[in-house]
């Protein structure tokens, strides 16, 4: 199983769209590691694998990423990370 943030210039079977969405909760005493997203990073594309994994694809190509900080007025910020590609499968010769 791949993820590429590009495109291939090669033949393959679209599978279908993948997407996944993490988020993590900042407390008062966390609020300085907004730039931190690595961990979700990483969770988004275990979930994305196992998406194309489901639909008995090879890989996930243009692979696009979409952070996010969001704000509730009376609660705890949020890291939200949503992630989304285009499930492919190579042809069998």
């Amino acid at each position: 199983m791949f993820l590429s943030t590009t495109n291939l210039n090669q033949s393959y079977i679209l599978k279908g769209i993948v997407n996944a969405t993490v988020k993590k909760t900042l407390k008062a005493e966390e609020i300085d590691e907004v730039d931190q997203f690595d961990i979700l990073y990483k969770q988004v594309q275990q979930k994305l694998e196992v998406a194309a994994s489901d639909l008995g694809a090879d890989g996930v190509i243009d692979v696009r990423f979409e952070p996010q900080i969001v704000r509730v007025s009376v609660g705890p910020k949020y890291m939200l990370l949503h992630g989304y590609g285009t499930a492919i499968s190579f042809p069998k010769k």
